[in-house]
C-alpha cells in the first residue's frame, strides 16, 4: 500500500522512528506514552502513524525470510522506485527486520530463551557444570542437561565436561575444549580453539573438527575454509578484526551490532578494509571508514544509513 503523498517527509521520519523504537523490545511505558502524545499533538502525526500501520501489513510476508534476505528484497524494491520517499518507507520499515531481529523472531518465544543477548550486547554466563558461555550480539541459547541448543546468533563455549551443541544443520559433540559457533541462514561456521569436536551434519557423514581451521557445516557436509577475512574469535574481545575484507561485508558485520539498517553502495562494495574496530561503538567505526576510504555516510533519519562514494 502506498503512503499518502501529502504526508511531509519529516513527519514520516518521526513516525518511523517511533515505530522502530516501540517494536525494538526496549521501549518502556514512558516511551509508549510519549508516542501517544506525539500522535495526539497533530492530525498529520496520526495520519502518518496509521499509514505506517497499514503499510507494515504489506511486509509481514517478509517476516519468514532471514533478515538479510528480507532487507535485500526491500532495498531492490526501493532502487527500482528511485526516490527518497520510497526508500524511506521501505527501508525504514525494513530496519525493523534488522534492528528488532525480524518480526517473525519477535513474535516467537525468543525472549524466553535460557540465555540471550540483545542487539549490540555481548554477555558471559557460567553454566551449572562450570562451563563458560559467551553470547554475541542478537543471540539466544537453550540448555537441557548437557545439551546446548543455539537458536540464533553466535556463541563461544569453554568446557571441561562432555556436552552436545545442537544447531539447524548439525549436532556437535564436545568432549572438552573450547569453540566458537555462528549460525548462518544455511550453514554453521565453527572454529575449535582447543580440544576435538565431532560434527554430525543432518545428511552427511560425521567429521572430526580439530583446533585451528575454520569450518563451514551445511546439511550435506563439512568443509574446511581457507584463511578467513574475519577473525572468528575477535568478538569475544569486543573487536571486529578484518583482513582484506570487502566493504559491503564489513558493513553487514557492523550492522549486526547496531539498530536500524546499514547498507553499502555497490559502487564502493569491493573496496578492501583491514583493521580492528571496537564493537561497542559501531558508528565510530563507520566514521573511521570515512577518514580512511573515499566514502561518506548517507543518512535518512536515525535508522537508515548507507555507505556511498565520497
Amino acid at each position: 500500500m502506498a503512503l499518502d503523498p501529502a504526508l511531509p517527509d519529516p513527519v514520516l521520519d518521526q513516525a518511523i522512528a517511533w515505530l522502530v523504537r516501540l517494536q525494538s523490545g526496549d521501549a518502556d511505558e514512558t516511551q509508549r506514552q510519549a508516542c501517544l502524545a506525539w500522535r495526539a499533538a497533530d492530525a498529520t502525526h496520526e495520519r502518518a502513524w496509521q499509514a505506517l500501520q497499514r503499510s507494515e501489513a504489506g511486509f509481514q510476508a517478509l517476516a519468514s525470510l532471514p533478515p538479510t534476505l528480507a532487507l535485500d528484497t526491500l532495498e531492490r524494491a526501493a532502487r527500482t522506485r528511485g526516490n527518497r520517499r520510497q526508500a524511506l518507507k521501505l527501508l525504514g520499515i525494513g530496519g525493523l527486520l534488522a534492528g528488532a531481529g525480524g518480526l517473525g523472531w519477535q513474535a516467537s518465544p525468543w525472549g524466553t530463551a535460557d540465555y540471550a543477548a540483545r542487539v549490540g550486547e555481548r554477555r558471559q554466563f557460567t553454566l551449572a557444570d562450570g562451563s563458560r558461555l559467551q553470547l554475541n550480539t542478537d543471540s539466544a541459547v537453550d540448555i537441557r542437561g548437557q545439551t546446548l541448543r543455539l537458536r540464533r546468533g553466535e556463541l563461544f563455549v569453554e568446557t571441561a565436561h562432555p556436552l552436545w551443541l545442537d544447531a539447524r544443520q548439525a549436532r556437535l559433540q564436545v568432549l572438552n575444549g573450547a569453540l566458537t559457533v555462528r549460525q548462518e541462514a544455511d550453514h554453521l561456521q565453527v572454529q575449535v580453539v582447543r580440544g576435538d569436536v565431532d560434527a554430525y551434519p543432518a545428511a552427511a557423514q560425521p567429521a572430526r573438527l580439530v583446533a585451528g581451521p575454520e569450518y563451514r557445516i551445511a546439511g550435506a557436509g563439512t568443509q574446511t575454509l581457507a584463511e578467513s577475512t574475519l577473525d572468528p574469535l575477535a568478538w569475544t574481545r569486543g573487536q571486529l578484526v578484518a583482513r582484506r575484507l570487502r566493504l559491503d561485508r564489513l558493513a553487514a558485520e557492523l550492522s549486526r551490532y547496531r539498530r536500524g539498517w546499514l547498507g553499502c553502495d555497490p559502487r564502493v562494495a569491493d573496496l578492501q578494509v583491514s583493521g580492528a574496530f571496537q564493537l561497542d561503538d559501531p558508528d565510530r567505526a563507520l566514521a573511521a571508514l570515512c577518514d580512511s576510504l573515499p566514502v561518506r555516510l548517507e543518512r535518512f533519519g536515525p535508522y537508515w544509513t548507507r555507505i556511498v562514494a565520497a
